[in-house]
């Protein structure tokens, strides 16, 4: 399993409006994290969609968290970027392997998965925002 950068991109944009960008827009983000304008932008559309970003579109506008960061963890924020966070298909589909029902590997996979999501979210964007301050 790799995060992609996109995910990486909006852990990093939620973070750091988290640490004390009370509101701010896409192209002042864009600059202080090093994120293209163009990536951000999707990214902002795609948060303000599923509830984690406020946006206001023309002059004076901006864009802000819409819940508290102790309320969003990085699972979740993966998941909203990338779909179900999966280290192997066959724990998801079990159809798509005909060893599933006997195999060893998966069921060791299976814990190793179960790790990864409990870590992923036990982490919340506020532990991540404490990285900025």
């Amino acid at each position: 399993m790799q995060i992609t950068r996109a995910s990486d991109y909006a852990i990093r944009l939620l973070a750091h409006l988290a640490a004390g960008e009370v509101e701010t827009t896409s192209q002042t983000l864009s600059n202080e994290l090093g994120v293209p304008l163009n990536h951000l932008a999707k990214l902002v559309q795609n948060l303000a969609r599923r509830g984690y970003l406020i946006t206001r579109k023309g002059k004076g506008g901006g864009l802000r968290l819409a819940v508290d960061p102790k309320k969003i963890n990085l699972a979740q924020v993966i998941e909203a970027i990338e779909g179900p966070i999966m280290i192997n298909k066959c724990l998801f589909h079990s159809q798509s392997c005909r060893f599933s029902r006997k195999c060893k590997v998966r069921k060791c996979l299976g814990g190793v998965q179960g790790k990864i999501q409990e870590m992923l979210a036990s982490t919340t964007i506020f532990d991540m925002a404490l990285q900025y301050s």
